[in-house]
């Protein structure tokens, strides 16, 4: 079997291992190391003939398996050849040279690309490795170290090999290192640091540098080196990953460093087995893997040359037995091969040979899937000083914008073979949006969203906001009716497929967008099935939604399992709209409650994870399926700043995933990783188009008036008050429609109104363009209708619906009405002492009032105002409230209105 060439994505591969080490065993500081340099092609993976065997590379001592190890290289991979001491350590750590490290002879085929090294005693060159340069006959061969390493001869006797002989020396192993490091370009994306007075966090380090076209540089672990610091500042690299705990490399070096190199960061494991396995955790599941002894320098010396050539993950382990985190760590990667450097001595047989052997051909059998995931994007392609709640991040980290979700996601696709990753989502990608977006009809959205890589999302509610009608347009691409197109650029729909199982025609019953889709990955299919929760009807305007059905999400979600399974899909994933909440940190699943509960208790047990979004919520849980088998049920936060990475175990017998060997962590889209250049394009093309009106100026503000959708929608508001204000400003009028009374729903005030909100470079206080945007993203449309005052009072009872999904949902009112709410009293008898301009309303009286067509349509089940008669419509309610916003400047925050709510 030869496995499949390892993915050539190598872009972000040390921001990966940053983001993946945030909450593993692993530690590594709050920055992202930055990327290292893209490789050559890259060589393919070594011919394994049984991958359910491990392969063993080794000779009868530390030299003959060197010479092995070297003549497993392919041969335009051995024009260059490196020759260390054997007896020592220190100068062969630094040797893990490339064929483009700019010594005479290395433009060779598969320049970039670590070369072979060969070991020697001081004064003698072993039969083995004279042999084996013999066999190999390079043009090139670089001894690493002074005479007091390898002797003049030695090197003597290698030039009569014919090959041209360099040394590469300094006075110490740290002048040597620095030597070697100091032939690689400057402006690397990231150099790793080790210890130079032990072995094991620089050999697996080693491998990970020459995997990914870097320096391994040694370091006096108390005090930092002048020749040490001179590289560094001459390499000039974005970021300087530190090997091993202070015990390995003291806090004074690493402060040093980052004094040079501010992206410092220390990643390391509780000892030399967890520092290999941090190091290997960013290397794609399904690789071929490598095993060296942890005990001994040699074999895991030259060993690691190999495993960078190959671009496979170099492990440790003690020679009689397979540490538990080693074998945890090969668990992850489910490795096609296992590679063993070294003899019995270095690993025995028994102990560890055989025990890998158990479990290779289960390995074999896997195909892991890494399917990544979010939610409720909501059209947030800026960066923001965004943060998830303290409890779900204590170190409030900044999270989220476009710009970080792209890098972020490259960065975890690293872990994997690019044919076998999926990016997906849960839904309300578009709508709800913020003023770049949203401006332009959440087309910057769904561009952002391509260039991110999503594969396939799930209808979400807010999908629905512009009606059905809008969404088919979203997906198949036109002009907006109203809006129109930009004639250079105009919209050609989203690349990825939105899924609507549940959202079917009134008249036919189908879908009015493919239930499922199933990707086919390294021969074996997997299913996702796409919905939005049953209940969105009630949550964007009833007439945009009126010629479709929106279905129980269990009994559709069962019903296409089936299918799949029908036509021979085994391994199912649910995209749901739906979701839950939990009390713990944002990869935690504690106390979780909320809808997704009973829905995920009932979805068939044929589903094998399931997707979620709405509640704007992060968790990763194991809710039990109705057979009681565990399944993932995850949720990524909202605006893109968690991600989710789901590692789905399939057996390739069966075709279905292995649900005790499926997992998930969520990841922060951090701020502080570098930013994906072609996102950082998309955005700026868009954010110029909006500029245009970002900054206008419509307003002003005396003091802080706040109460968004963000906050306890339950309540009652200023913000919410002051748009109702804004509502009868724009209806009031005999012309407008003759409102009296004014209401508005909470969770259509999308933003708050601060003084020192600057958007634009507007002073203190001043309300942009943007900032009214930001409140009234919806594109809604005011109108007037004739309510009686037993009417209204329905309407206000309605802030109260035990079935809904938020219970309690609060109005806001204009000024001159007030009332009473009793939440002692039962449901409908809430509500009294209902006044205009402090006169009691009569129940059979009629008054005129007004609202969003949201409302008046049954949106947020306020039923009751369907009930209205004699509408008239008005504006549109973001140019309502620009309007209102300069006609009445220095607003301050309306008094409470209401009593008890």
């Amino acid at each position: 079997m030869s496995p499949r060439n390892p993915s050539a994505r190598r872009g972000l591969v040390a921001v990966g291992a940053a983001i993946a080490l945030v909450g593993s065993g692993a530690a590594v500081a709050s920055s992202a190391p930055g990327s290292p340099l893209p490789g050559a092609p890259l060589p393919a993976a070594p011919e394994i003939e049984d991958p359910t065997q491990a392969q063993r590379i080794a000779g009868t001592d530390r030299y003959g398996t060197a010479a092995e190890i070297a003549r497993a290289f392919p041969a335009e991979a051995t024009d260059t050849v490196v020759v260390a001491s054997g007896q020592t350590f220190p100068d062969a750590l630094s040797a893990q040279l490339s064929s483009a490290d700019g010594l005479p002879g290395l433009d060779v085929e598969g320049a970039g690309l670590p070369v072979p090294m060969l070991l020697t005693k001081q004064d003698l060159l072993p039969s083995a490795t004279a042999d084996a340069l013999e066999d190999l006959a390079p043009s090139t061969i670089v001894i690493v170290g002074g005479e007091g390493a390898v002797s003049e001869t030695v090197a003597e006797e290698l030039a009569g090999f014919g090959a041209e002989v360099e040394r590469l020396a300094g006075e110490d192993r740290y002048d040597t290192s620095a030597e070697i490091a100091g032939m690689f370009p400057t402006g690397l994306p990231v150099l790793y640091l080790a210890t130079g007075t032990d072995y094991p966090d620089a050999l697996t380090g080693g491998a990970r540098a020459g995997r990914d076209g870097v320096p391994m540089l040694l370091t006096d672990p108390a005090e930092l080196q002048d020749s040490t610091a001179e590289v560094i500042e001459t390499l000039q690299p974005a970021s300087v990953v530190v090997l091993g705990g202070s015990g390995a490399v003291s806090d004074d070096v690493v402060e040093a460093v980052a004094e040079i190199v501010p992206d410092t960061t220390r990643l390391f494991g509780k000892d030399r087995y967890g520092t290999a396995v941090a190091l290997a955790s960013s290397y794609e599941y399904d690789s071929v893997a490598y095993l060296a002894s942890g005990q001994d320098f040699p074999d895991a010396l030259t060993g690691g040359a190999f495993a960078a050539f190959h671009e496979g993950p170099l492990l440790l382990s003690k020679a009689d037995g397979v540490p538990t985190v080693t074998a945890a760590a090969l668990d992850r990667l489910s490795p096609q091969g296992l590679v063993l450097f070294g003899g019995e001595v270095a690993l025995q047989e028994e102990e560890v040979e055989d025990a890998l052997n158990a479990t290779l051909p289960v390995w074999v059998d896997e195909l892991v899937v890494q399917m990544l995931s979010f939610n409720d994007y909501h059209g947030h392609i800026e960066e923001e000083d965004g943060t998830l709640d303290e409890e779900q991040d204590p170190d409030q980290n900044l999270v989220g914008g476009a710009v970080n979700l792209g890098s972020t996601l490259q960065a975890l696709r690293t872990r994997s073979f690019e044919e076998q990753t999926v990016t997906v989502a849960a839904g309300d990608l578009i709508g709800g949006s913020t003023f770049v977006s949203g401006l332009f009809q959440d087309e910057p959205s769904v561009e952002t969203l391509e260039v991110a890589g999503l594969d396939i999302s799930g209808v979400g509610n807010h999908e629905f906001d512009e009606g059905v009608e809008e969404l088919l347009r979203m997906q198949d691409g036109g002009c907006h009716p109203e809006r129109g197109c930009f004639e250079e650029e105009p919209y050609d729909g989203a690349d990825f497929q939105w899924l609507a199982a549940n959202v079917v025609d009134t008249e036919s019953g189908e879908p009015i967008l493919p239930a499922t889709e199933v990707r086919t990955v390294d021969g074996v299919d997997v299913g996702f099935i796409g919905m939005t929760l049953e209940e969105t009807p009630t949550l964007v305007s009833p007439g945009g939604v009126s010629t479709v059905d929106f279905l129980d999400e269990v009994e559709t979600a069962n019903a296409q399992a089936a299918q799949l399974r029908e036509d021979g899909v085994e391994s199912i994933v649910v995209l749901l709209h739906e979701g839950g909440y939990q009390t713990g940190l944002y990869d935690a699943c504690e106390g979780v409650s909320g809808p997704v509960v009973e829905i995920a208790e009932n979805l068939d047990p044929a589903i094998d994870a399931v997707v979620t979004g709405h509640t704007h919520q992060p968790y990763v849980c194991s809710i039990p399926d109705p057979d009681g088998d565990p399944r993932l049920v995850t949720s990524a936060n909202q605006y893109g700043r968690v991600v989710t990475e789901t590692a789905l175990t399939i057996s390739r017998e069966s075709g279905d995933v292995t649900r005790d060997r499926a997992d998930a962590d969520n990841h922060l889209v951090l701020q502080s990783i570098a930013d994906d250049p072609e996102m950082t394009s998309v955005v700026e093309k868009w954010v110029a188009r909006a500029e245009v009106l970002a900054g206008e100026v419509v307003g002003t503000v005396a003091e802080d008036i706040t109460g968004d959708a963000g906050g306890d929608r339950g309540v009652e508001t200023p913000m919410a008050d002051l748009v109702a204000d804004s509502i009868l400003f724009g209806t009031d009028g005999d012309d407008e429609g003759g409102a009296q009374i004014s209401f508005m729903n909470v969770g259509g005030v999308r933003a708050s109104l601060l003084v020192d909100q600057i958007s634009n470079e507007e002073a203190a206080g001043e309300v942009t363009y943007q900032e009214a945007y930001n409140v009234m993203p919806f594109g809604n449309i005011l109108v007037s209708i004739d309510m009686t005052g037993e009417q209204v009072k329905a309407v206000l009872e309605q802030q109260y619906d035990p079935e809904r999904g938020r219970p309690y949902l609060a109005l806001g009112v204009s000024e001159g009405f007030t009332y009473t709410w009793d939440d002692s009293q039962p449901q409908g008898s809430k509500v009294s002492d209902m006044q205009l301009d402090g006169v009691p309303l009569e129940m059979d009286q009629t008054y005129r009032v007004s609202t969003l067509n949201f409302l008046q349509q049954g949106g947020d089940s306020f039923t009751a105002f369907t009930e209205g008669t004699n509408l008239v419509g008005g504006p549109e309610d973001l140019a309502n409230l620009v309007d209102y916003l300069r006609a009445n400047p220095d607003l301050s925050a309306p008094e409470d209105r209401v009593s008890g709510l």
